[in-house]
């Protein structure tokens, strides 16, 4: 089985930039959401009390979270497979070079394909009689 060294790249550089940019927001959060939880705790405990402060700081609390993690559901990027690349690229005139980024038989092969994709679109174009 041939490895796509290329969409591994492009997979792995974006999960690792979801996981980056939900470690920040976190942290962000929970420094945020701690000073918010302490003023408003002080200022409905003032008003009211000690008890129904704690309560209604953990139903916001709960709120949010339930919030959060139904919003939470974005789908990975949809990337496309080797055959639907080199299509792409036939597509618009662009055909594979050998550039050494895949083991000997793989570039062998992307470049037979290549070249097969660029002898049938010259036979489609040209005009019928």
């Amino acid at each position: 089985m041939l490895v796509p060294y290329q969409q591994i790249r492009r997979k792995l550089h974006w999960q690792m930039r979801q996981i980056v940019m939900a470690a920040l927001g976190a942290a962000f959060l929970l420094a945020g959401g701690g000073f918010l939880v302490a003023a408003g705790w002080m200022v409905i405990a003032q008003e009211f009390s000690p008890l129904v402060a704690n309560l209604a700081c953990g139903a916001i609390l709960s709120g949010v979270g339930l919030i959060v993690l139904a919003a939470r559901g974005r789908g990975a990027p949809e990337i496309p497979t080797i055959d639907q690349q080199l299509r792409a690229n036939a597509a618009r005139g662009e055909h594979y070079q050998p550039k050494g980024e895949f083991p000997a038989l793989m570039e062998a092969f992307l470049f037979g394909v290549s070249v097969y994709t660029q002898v049938r679109n010259r036979k489609r174009e040209r005009p019928r009689k």
